[in-house]
């Protein structure tokens, strides 16, 4: 096993909301991370990883580095990896971080979710930590493992006879069950966040459950409220509400944060903390924010009409009948319901305990708007339609010119390469010969000199459109570790790849 300077940890959801903000916190606080992602109909996982780094620079104006991906399913035996891809993680992980995760309220026969990915999932990844022999896992869990429990939640209680309130909460005390009695682990560390919402700063979020799940219900029923008003407090009489309960939303930019925290501090392990806000949030505040935005998208389709027909374009109006709406709107509600009951009172002994310094922040009333409106003006879904596919990549290229990436360990004289940014990758060049002849994929360890530059200054490089005095002279191109004699070899490797066929310089 490789020292825990020059490990990788391994992250499963990265592809959720969490999961991405995981990504970006552990790679800024210079931790290597690879990422189990499985590949879709339409994507391959290392292009879904791609998506969610254009989705870090186009929101956040963020380059994050690309983490080592492999490509797999939680579902599978083996989590469906190759045999070289389980080499590759026992020699180079020291640690899992568990985060992936279905939030399906219902159990499907279609797919069997929740259990499939919150409990089989889980026992897949203990699989290969005791096949792996990693001894350090951090689960990601929730708050509301509690069930329909009521009153204070300790920290300490997992199953205490509580009744689960969905299928889903049920998966969760299962699969947090299993991880903390796993005998494989040396320690297992347990994080309960509540219900996660976007991104503080920007409102960003690429799923829209839950706490979204009101506005996206009504929002196909807008039209109707144009010209009127929705009345105050119709959302509490739908949902049975008084607007004195009590939401516990913890934005995911600070969940990310207080996880960073304790996963990079070793003294913080093996312990459960409940990543929850001291300030609820009322379900009445909800509402009324829920409320004032339906009015907000009501008169923007006002304006679009009133537009529309000052320039000749006219389209019916929709005829709808009150009581038929609310019947509607009431049937969509039902599986929802439950989740706008009243939170119990999460203890954050341990976590204020580890965390004097990083309370969980209170969601005032712009900060519920602008989560919303994140949400409404990305029509309930991500990534944006018509974001256009990507074509090359910098990592397409490196590898027409060396060959695809190997799994196998690297010997005799290497450096590294690591391209930031969508199409980037983490790279060890094995140099023979005066030039380098083959990839592998991952980082060498330290101190043995790195290469760093943005996935877009590779490409442009490989591309012939630029040259490497110019993004030299840019700051564009930086080399971490070794002494003056490495580091004059690593910039001949890079000067030999970009040239195809150029001998390394001799140091």
């Amino acid at each position: 096993m490789t020292s825990t300077s020059d490990s990788h940890i391994l992250l499963t959801g990265v592809t959720g909301l969490l999961g991405r903000s995981l990504l970006r916190d552990l790679a800024a606080a210079g931790r290597r991370v690879a990422v189990l992602v499985r590949g879709s109909k339409t994507a391959a996982a290392a292009d879904r990883v791609d998506e969610l780094l254009d989705d870090w620079r186009e929101v956040a104006g963020a380059e994050v580095a690309c983490p080592v991906v492999l490509e797999g399913d939680l579902s599978m035996e083996g989590l469906g990896l190759a045999a070289e891809q389980r080499a590759w993680i026992a020699r180079h992980v020291r640690e899992v971080i568990h985060s992936a995760a279905s939030l399906s309220f219902q159990f499907r026969e279609a797919d069997g979710e929740p259990y499939t990915s919150n409990v089989t999932g889980t026992r897949h990844v203990l699989a290969l930590c005791r096949a792996a022999g990693i001894r350090r896992l951090h689960h990601v869990s929730s708050a509301y493992v509690c069930g329909l429990r009521e009153g204070r939640i300790l920290e300490t209680e997992l199953d205490v006879g509580q009744t689960p309130g969905n299928d889903y909460e049920r998966s969760k005390v299962v699969s947090e069950g299993e991880a903390t009695a796993a005998d494989c682990l040396e320690v297992c560390t347990v994080h309960r966040p509540s219900i996660i919402v976007g991104d503080l700063v920007h409102g960003f979020t690429n799923t829209f459950h839950g706490f979204y799940k009101p506005l996206r219900i009504v929002q196909p029923f807008v039209e109707a409220f144009v010209g009127a008003e929705l009345p105050p407090g119709s959302l509490l009489d739908v949902l049975g509400m008084t607007g004195r309960e009590g939401k516990n939303l913890v934005p995911v930019d600070w969940v990310s944060a207080a996880m960073t925290r304790i996963i990079l501090d070793d003294s913080l392990h093996g312990r459960t903390y409940h990543l929850t806000s001291g300030a609820p949030t009322s379900v009445g505040t909800l509402c009324r924010v829920f409320e004032g935005l339906v009015g907000e998208m009501a008169a923007e389709l006002r304006r679009q009409r009133e537009a529309g027909a000052a320039a000749g374009r006219h389209r019916p109006q929709a005829e709808f009948d009150p009581a038929t709406l609310g019947r509607l709107f009431v049937d969509q509600m039902h599986v929802y319901k439950a989740y706008w009951r009243d939170d119990p009172t999460f203890d954050a002994t341990h976590t204020s305990r580890a965390l004097p310094d990083l309370p969980a922040p209170s969601l005032d009333d712009e900060s519920i708007r602008r989560l919303c409106r994140f949400a409404i003006g990305a029509d309930f879904r991500w990534p944006p339609v018509g974001r256009p596919t990507r074509g090359a990549t910098a990592r397409a290229a490196l590898e027409a010119a060396l060959g695809p990436a190997d799994w196998a360990a690297a010997h005799g004289e290497v450096v590294g390469l690591a391209a930031t940014g969508s199409g980037g990758g983490q790279w060890t060049l094995a140099i023979a010969d005066g030039r380098p002849h083959a990839l592998h994929v991952g980082l060498p360890p330290r101190p043995v000199p790195t290469i760093w530059l943005a996935a877009a200054t590779l490409e442009r490089l490989l591309a012939g459109t630029t040259s490497l005095a110019e993004m030299e002279r840019r700051g564009a191109i930086t080399t971490e570790g070794g002494d003056a004699a490495s580091r004059h070899l690593t910039r001949a490797a890079l000067a030999a790849i970009v040239q195809r066929s150029a001998p390394l310089v001799p140091a």
